[in-house]
Order: C-alpha cells, then structure tokens, then sequence
C-alpha cells in the first residue's frame, strides 16, 4: 500500500487547527470566552468530522517523506 507524508493529510491539518483553537480558547486569546455548551457542541462537531476524515481516507501516512 503507498503511503503520503503526514502533512498531506487532511486529518492531520483538521486536527492541528482543533488543537491550535482549543489552546488559544484556553489561555483566553482575545478575551474570547465561549460558553460551555458551545464548547460540547464543538467537540461533537470534532468528533464527527475526524469520523468522517476517515472513512474517505483512502491512504495510510508515514512520518517519513
């Protein structure tokens, strides 16, 4: 099976800008405090879409080029 590199997937780059919005949520970036619902929904939201990523992914990833 070929395999791409991990920075051509899809998955990886939904999950890097998941993880860079729950950080800046975190420390507060900008004053921006969400509700805590919203903060559920979003998860769900996360969730789903990594479900969905990958069920249409048709290749595996390496961290070797």
């Amino acid at each position: 099976m070929d395999r791409k590199a991990f920075w051509q997937s899809k998955t990886f780059w939904f999950n890097v800008l998941a993880l860079l919005v729950a950080v800046a949520s975190a420390f507060g970036f900008g004053g921006f405090q969400p509700d805590p619902q919203v903060q559920e929904y979003a998860l769900v939201i996360v969730t789903v879409i990594n479900i969905l990523l990958r069920f249409i992914t048709k290749q595996g990833i390496t961290l070797r080029g």
